[in-house]
């Protein structure tokens, strides 16, 4: 074997990433979420399940652990060549910390040479434990280097944020990000607004007036992209919703990434919304759900 082939061995070697925690922590359902873009419910998982994504350019092997009391004694030998390890635990479910805390704590030896990461999952869930609670209640502060991440593997609230944090971990690069909308907007099929979210409240005055207009010519129709002044404003539709992104023009937008990020939330949305093909709608739900998970797109 010559020195190319031995160097393109070991540079192309996946980036394995174990994820542990107590049974019924998220665990799977987190993994389910980076493939399918949206909540799927999942049984326990019986000793391990491997799953390798390919993010910009980086391999990932993904190793869910079962958190079940028979296969904790896994984590540790899975560990020893692992690049990074999340340690999932349930911030709704405050009664099992004491059980979360031991069982992280007889990881401790691994701690010292591998970049630890907690999740923090079910953040859309109330009450939930705030981070310092979890800090104090995990004796985190006893550990030399962490990161402790609020998400939710339901509404998907967190989740590229916490994935960029892991992503730099392994590669010491920046996740970086093709799309930065500048507002998000959910319609009815009628093209009634539901619920908006913005930066710099680009959706006062004319353009919003612009882009309410715009959606309702758009639902019967081909148009899916319109360019105000600066601005561009996507459309997509789905069975039940409308959704639309303004992208501002001078920040090298990709129209391609910017419509695969719409057509998720919208498929999110009509997945969690059931009740939509009763034609039922309940306002207050879509609202929450997109601001959960707006919280990866803006």
């Amino acid at each position: 074997m010559g020195i190319k082939d031995i160097v393109k061995r070991i540079f192309a070697k996946n980036k394995k990433v174990v994820i542990c925690g107590l049974d019924n922590a998220g665990k799977s359902t987190l993994v389910s979420f980076l493939q399918n873009g949206t909540f799927i419910e999942h049984a326990p998982t019986l000793g391990k399940e491997q799953t390798t994504l390919e993010v910009q350019g980086v391999r990932m092997d993904l190793i869910d652990l079962g958190g079940q009391k028979d296969f904790r004694s896994l984590w540790l030998g899975e560990m020893k060549d692992a690049e990074c390890v999340l340690f999932m635990i349930d911030a709704h479910d405050v009664e099992r910390f004491k059980e979360a805390k031991t069982e992280l704590w007889k990881l401790s030896s691994i701690f010292e040479t591998k970049p630890l990461i907690i999740l923090a999952n079910k953040y859309d869930l109330e009450p939930v434990a705030t981070v310092k609670e979890i800090i104090n209640a995990l004796e985190l502060d006893k550990i030399s280097s962490f990161q402790i991440l609020p998400i939710s593997c339901k509404t998907g609230y967190g989740i590229v944020n916490a994935f960029s944090k892991i992503y730099y971990k392994l590669t010491g690069k920046q996740l970086s990000k093709k799309v930065s909308p500048m507002a998000l907007t959910v319609f009815d099929k009628g093209g009634v607004p539901l619920t908006s979210t913005s930066k710099d409240d680009i959706l006062k005055g004319g353009l919003f007036a612009a882009l309410t207009t715009f959606v309702k010519e758009s639902f019967n129709s081909e148009l899916n992209q319109l360019k105000i002044g600066e601005h561009v404003i996507l459309v997509k539709r789905s069975k039940h919703l409308m959704g639309s992104i303004i992208l501002k023009e001078g920040d090298h937008i990709d129209i391609k990434e910017a419509e695969v990020g719409l057509n998720e939330l919208l498929s999110h949305l009509e997945h969690m919304c059931p009740e939509l093909e009763e034609q039922k709608l309940d306002t207050s739900k879509i609202e929450y759900l997109v601001k959960q998970y707006s919280t990866n797109l803006l």
